[in-house]
């Protein structure tokens, strides 16, 4: 089974939630969109957690609006378990990602329109301390 189909429905992807920052930035004839959500707090091993969407800003430049490429960045109050597992997904798949940032072009040839969520696992069973996230933070460059 893959993330997308374990995944409940992904939230409506509206307008940007209290404490979500947004700004656009254009590179000659190359565009980027970049906004961060404060990160969800994980408390148990063995269920999923999901952050708010995370959206472009209102209207995009002239351009295809076809992603090209996407850099993430997550971070939490304390080191989370190694054996952490952190999705970032769209309306059209989800990506295991390896680190808590990087660049990845997985999502290529998707509408850059479109928001992002994260989704994050501790594998097995019962509490875990609360693992309260920081940042979760999408930087989307499109053509």
């Amino acid at each position: 089974m893959t993330i997308a189909a374990a995944l409940p429905a992904l939230p409506a992807l509206a307008g940007p939630a209290e404490g979500m920052t947004r700004a656009t930035l254009e590179l000659g004839s190359r565009h980027a969109w970049n906004a961060s959500v404060v990160g969800p707090a994980i408390t148990g091993r063995g269920q999923r957690t999901v952050s708010t969407p995370i959206q472009p800003t209102a209207l995009m430049p002239q351009s295809d609006g076809v992603i090209t490429s996407v850099r993430w960045r997550y971070s939490f109050t304390r080191v989370p378990p190694v054996d952490m597992q952190a999705y970032l997904c769209n309306a059209e798949r989800c990506v295991m990602l390896p680190s808590p940032e990087g660049k990845t072009d997985a999502f290529g040839g998707d509408d850059a329109a479109k928001g992002f969520v994260f989704a994050f696992r501790v594998p097995g069973q019962g509490i875990l301390p609360v693992l309260q996230g920081r940042s979760n933070e999408v930087t989307v460059n499109y053509r």
